[in-house]
């Protein structure tokens, strides 16, 4: 029994070294956003529980899509470490595909003391509002074509969370 518990105690300091986060699944989110009319802002692109992660590109196939009557996409900007290293913005049809990395590095978060949900942002896209007040789009990333770690390997991920921008009044 002492060797159960030992054992069972291993395991779980090896998730909480390795950046295991449990049944916390890895997900990238994108997120939410109120606007004034005429205004610009920023929405952030993060992923939940991130693990050992370098690189990720939405594009060729994949799309952070957007409705072009309420918002026009202005840039893309990598953070915390990361860099966009491509990135296309058609703000005619309405989405954007990019490729991000962490260059000679990952990051590789330390686990939260409450084992919580873990957010990083990583882009930040800069976003104004065209259309009416009380207008709103969905940003939804149609899918992640590439999330690789450190060395290259594909980091499974579940679906992407979409996020959204609101148009109010100023």
């Amino acid at each position: 029994m002492k060797s159960l518990r030992l054992s069972l105690s291993l395991l779980i300091v090896l998730g909480i070294l390795t950046g295991c986060e449990g049944s916390y699944r890895t997900q990238v989110t994108v997120g939410k956003l109120s606007l004034p009319a005429g205004g610009t802002g920023v929405v952030r692109i993060s992923i939940l529980n991130p693990p050992d992660a370098q690189m990720i590109q939405v594009g060729p196939t994949g799309l952070l899509t957007f409705n072009p009557s309420v918002i026009q996409v202005i840039s893309l900007t990598g953070v915390n470490g990361f860099t966009i290293f491509g990135s296309t913005i058609n703000n005619t049809m309405g989405w954007v595909q990019f490729v991000a990395s962490f260059p000679g590095g990952s990051i590789r978060p330390i686990a939260t003391v409450d084992f919580g949900v873990l957010e990083i942002p990583i882009i930040e896209m800069a976003v104004q509002a065209i259309g009416p007040v009380g207008a709103s789009t969905a940003l939804t990333i149609t899918a992640v074509d590439l999330f690789t770690d450190r060395v290259g390997n594909p980091i499974p991920i579940g679906p992407p969370i979409a996020g959204e921008v609101v148009i109010i009044a100023p």
